[in-house]
C-alpha cells in the first residue's frame, strides 16, 4: 500500500479528525493523558501532577498543561 491509498482509504476520518481540532502527533500523548487522569484521582494539587508527568516524560510541565488541555478539549 502507498501513502496515497492510505489517506483516500481514510479520507472521511481525516475529515472530522481535522475539523474536531485533533492534530496527527495526538497519538504520541495518550499514555501521557492516562496518567494525568489517573495522578488526579489521586493527587489535589495540579502542579504536582503536571511537574511529576513532565519529569516522567522528559519534557516542561507547561507541555504537559498545554498537551492535557488539548486533549481534554470538547469536540
Amino acid at each position: 500500500m502507498i501513502r496515497a491509498e492510505l489517506v483516500e482509504f481514510n479520507k472521511e476520518l481525516f475529515q472530522k479528525l481535522k475539523q474536531a481540532g485533533v492534530k496527527l502527533d495526538d497519538y504520541k500523548y495518550c499514555d501521557l493523558y492516562r496518567d494525568y487522569v489517573e495522578l488526579s484521582r489521586t493527587e489535589r494539587n495540579r502542579k504536582v501532577v503536571f511537574l511529576t508527568l513532565a519529569q516522567r516524560y522528559n519534557i516542561s510541565d507547561r507541555q504537559v498543561y498545554n498537551i492535557v488541555n488539548h486533549l481534554k478539549a470538547s469536540v
